[in-house]
């Protein structure tokens, strides 16, 4: 759906969430708004999961791998500080790899928000000199964020990105500008004064009971005497 299919619904309307409807062919127009930004929720949801997944993945990896790199067997930069197996190496300079990929990956993708897999495959290897242990992040960061790019580019250029709002709906009839067909519904907000004129007087109401008293309903007896005073 594109901004420039809709006939009845503007940009304004989109960024207020709110359509008055004054005829059928904007009521239905609205339904089907509705129903689509509904769809492009259920896609942003899977996008969100997607982002929240490659978070936590890289949390677990980030902490298993820096737990490995005080030994020599599985760090590149803990045997070139001197170290033979747990002994003898730099822990600080062997996990500066590490940080500096937690910087990048918090910039580029959680600030930035480039979905780029290349650019995020080139900065994955960096943590690799700290420990072995984040081969795999080279690969899961990029399987994940192919497809939370994948979703991105379809909704994007969906009106109403990215909250996709629904319309919520009013019935308010301007008589001077109303369409023909149009709808005759009011809304709770309207005043109801012309209406409470147009009321005929209840001619029970004077029998009635006030709830203070006790009561509040009239007795058959009332009713039943009023219709023979009036016979």
């Amino acid at each position: 759906m594109k901004i420039e299919d809709l006939k009845y619904i503007t940009p304004i309307d989109i960024n207020a969430a709110h359509l008055n409807v004054t005829s059928a062919e904007m009521y239905e127009e609205a339904k089907n708004f509705n129903q689509h930004m509904y769809d492009m929720q259920r896609k942003r949801h899977r996008f969100n999961l997607d982002m929240m997944s490659i978070i936590v993945f890289n949390i677990i990896v980030f902490a298993v791998g820096c737990g490995t790199a005080i030994c020599s067997y599985t760090s590149l930069m803990f045997y070139l500080t001197g170290g033979r197996g747990f002994i003898g190496g730099n822990v600080h300079i062997a996990v500066i790899p590490a940080v500096i990929y937690a910087i990048a990956f918090v910039y580029v993708i959680l600030i930035r928000k480039v979905y780029d897999w290349r650019v995020i495959l080139a900065f994955s290897f960096v943590p690799m000199f700290t420990s072995y242990a984040f081969i795999p992040l080279a690969i899961g960061n990029v399987l994940i964020i192919r497809n939370a790019k994948q979703i991105d580019d379809e909704i994007k250029g969906e009106p109403g990105y990215p909250g996709f709002a629904e319309l919520v709906l009013s019935y308010i009839r301007d008589e001077e500008n109303a369409e023909e067909g149009s709808m005759n519904g009011y809304s709770d907000s309207e005043k109801s004064d012309d209406l409470e004129s147009e009321r005929k007087e209840n001619p029970f109401d004077k029998y009635r009971t006030r709830y203070q008293d006790g009561g509040g309903l009239l007795k058959d007896n009332d009713i039943s005497s009023v219709i023979n005073d009036n016979d």
